[in-house]
């Protein structure tokens, strides 16, 4: 199958009545960019810089890599761009990310990988850009630990998922870049020192 084949109309309930939304059975809390803006700020408040990165990081990580398992046990895809791809397809419903990808090329044998695309409208993005009008840092934390967790259960060896370019608020979209830890520079001390208990 490829990456947009999925209905995600039949996993998704919600009853404004009763205020639970449901997915695949599993009981969610839906927040909007406003909130989840909050949340950050907060966050930033209470415990620095350092330790809210490390949250956003570490839960998208987990949450990328138990996704990746549960889907390639679920279904049979047609390429590689395919699977690396339906995990942004299966959570654009959720307004939090919508990723185009770009490039890929990859060798399990000598242990390469270079995956390009760009995140599009992500609320974690628009929340950040409502602070600050001009964007030149990553923002999208939660997403970068995400796409690493996921890339990391694909390639079966540690990826790291960081963002390329950033642009000023009007645009709101990112470019990333999953490749080995080894591969970029001081850049991705922060993210290694937060995901590296989960990388191994």
């Amino acid at each position: 199958m490829k990456a947009t084949d999925f209905d995600l109309s039949k996993d998704l309930i919600l009853d404004p009545a009763s205020g639970i939304a449901s997915f695949r059975n599993s009981r969610m809390v839906v927040m909007d960019a406003a909130a989840l803006g909050l949340l950050r700020q907060n966050l930033l408040e209470a415990l620095g810089l350092e330790k809210t990165r490390a949250f956003f990081l570490r839960f998208g990580y987990s949450a990328g890599y138990s996704d990746f398992k549960q889907m390639k046990k679920k279904y049979t895809f047609d390429t590689d761009m395919d699977l690396l791809a339906s995990g942004p397809v299966i959570h654009s419903w959720e307004g939090i990310v919508s990723a185009r990808p770009g490039e890929l090329r990859f060798s399990r044998e000598t242990g390469d990988f270079y995956f390009t695309g760009d995140w599009v409208n992500s609320y974690e993005a628009e929340q950040y850009l409502s602070f600050n009008p001009v964007c030149d840092s990553p923002v999208c934390w939660s997403l970068a630990g995400y796409a690493s967790g996921w890339g990391t259960a694909f390639f079966e060896r540690p990826l790291l998922a960081m963002e390329s370019r950033c642009v000023g608020k009007g645009d709101a979209s990112c470019g990333w870049l999953i490749q080995p830890p080894a591969e970029f520079g001081d850049e991705a001390r922060p993210y290694m020192e937060a995901l590296g208990p989960l990388m191994g």
